[in-house]
Parts: C-alpha cells; structure tokens; sequence
C-alpha cells in the first residue's frame, strides 16, 4: 500500500524524470525499497523476541504448528514468525545457539562497587623475581579470604587481543580466549 506512495515520491524528490527505473531511484536516494526494509525490521523484531526467554510472543513467533494450514492456504496472511523464517534460516539461526538475556532484577544503582587490588602492578617485570610475586599475592590472599576471587589475563598480538577469566568454580572453559580485531 505504501510502496506506490514511495515510488512516486522518489522521482519528486530527487528532480528525476517519472519514467526513471524505480531501483535506480532507490539506489541513489539511498534509500531501501519498503519490502526489505519490512522483512529486515520484522527479523530483527524476530531475533530481538528470541534474546528473551521470558517473553510471552516468544512462543507465538517461533511455534511451526500453523505451517501446514498456510501452506494449504497462500491467500492468507501468514504470521510474522512464518513469513521471517526463511529469512532467518538463510543467515544460520536456529533457536538453539541464540544467547538468551535477562535482565536484572536489581537496578544498577543498588549494585556495590567490586573490589579490585591492583597493588601486584607497582612492580616492574623486569626486576621483580616471581618468588617476590608470589609473596606478594599470598599475603594479598590472607586479607582478602571472605572474598570471592576473580582473575582475570590478557594478551596482544598484531591487531588481535585476547582475555580471559577464572574465579572460584566458574572459569570460561568454551572458550577461553576471545579475539577482538584492535585499530
């Protein structure tokens, strides 16, 4: 209903002839024909439903239970989990490798202040025997025993970095290092 409203519009706009090729048009008003701009607003929607387990649509839009009976019927208007589904299929997602977030239940300014001792980085590498380090964090430890610990490293290597971190029971054992392209 809108696509004839844009296609009209964009000769107007651009001072172009109304017989110039509507593509031509889009590409140099830079501006996506409204059927993409749908299907990649209704996937993104889609994806975005997904990240959250506790969303009631979640269900609606990802149940297949209704494929067959639009199948038989193409003159019906098919539901936004249906119609996206190819879409989302050709970029590789599937339910079961989709991250799922939550959000907190403590707003962020009841949150206290982790307490981080960075009193082992005043010594240089270069002259500090690890033996001395290793003083040094024992004695760090004995004060800090009702605390949880978490440690964490790092490296660089051309343009890529990676890091780390373990604490207590919890460590990052699916992959423990993550690359980050640095500029």
């Amino acid at each position: 209903m809108l696509d004839p409203v844009q296609n009209q519009a964009l000769p107007t706009c651009l001072g172009a002839f109304r017989t110039s090729p509507v593509t031509s048009l889009h590409v140099e008003a830079n501006e996506m024909p409204l059927d993409l701009r749908r299907r990649m607003l209704s996937s993104e929607y889609c994806l975005r439903i997904s990240s959250n387990a506790y969303n009631p649509v979640r269900s609606c839009i990802f149940s297949s239970q209704f494929t067959k009976f639009f199948d038989k019927n193409p003159n019906h208007i098919r539901p936004v989990g249906l119609r996206v589904s190819g879409d989302l299929s050709a970029i590789g997602f599937t339910q079961k490798n989709n991250l799922v977030t939550s959000v907190s239940s403590t707003p962020p300014w009841h949150l206290v202040n982790p307490t981080v001792d960075l009193s082992l980085s005043t010594l240089s590498k270069s002259v500090t025997s690890p033996e001395i380090y290793h003083s040094n964090f024992l004695e760090i430890c004995e004060g800090l025993q009702d605390y949880y610990h978490i440690y964490t490293d790092g490296s660089k290597m051309n343009n890529f970095t990676a890091a780390a971190a373990v604490g207590g029971d919890v460590s990052n054992t699916q992959t423990p290092f993550v690359r980050l392209a640095v500029d």
